[in-house]
């Protein structure tokens, strides 16, 4: 259950990522799973063998993912018009920067993050 929520996340964070011939609303659920995983087995390297972090403070890093896709979820459902659902994810996607900020330091959150964005940019071709 935790690595499908992981899962989720992932594809939820790589949703604009298109392959080379495909955009990503093209692609099966298998292509994507695939990809997602890819994805996420490339950004645990990175924060293993570039940022030094871990096994444990990966686990929290996930477990804080987790926490937070199912906090992005009850506000879709929960959230009684998109204003209120833009802010309250506002509020909740502060929580998590500042969650990672305490697990691998504002530094390496930033480096991160750069990483990730980096990431995104390539697989779209910009």
């Amino acid at each position: 259950m935790k690595k499908a929520l992981l899962t989720l996340f992932v594809i939820a964070a790589a949703f604009s990522t298109v392959s080379a011939q495909k955009k990503w609303s093209d692609l099966s659920n298998e292509e994507k799973l695939l990809k997602a995983q890819s994805f996420r087995d490339d950004n645990q390297a990175y924060l293993k063998n570039t940022l030094k972090l871990s096994d444990a403070q990966r686990e929290d890093i996930d477990n804080i993912n987790l926490c937070y896709i199912a906090a992005l979820d009850r506000i879709d459902r929960y959230g009684k018009d998109d204003n209120t659902k833009v802010n309250w994810a506002k509020t909740a996607t502060a929580a998590r920067g500042a969650q990672l900020d305490v697990i691998m330091g504002a530094e390496n959150h930033k480096k991160y993050q750069d990483y990730i964005v980096g990431k995104l940019k390539k697989a779209a071709g910009k």
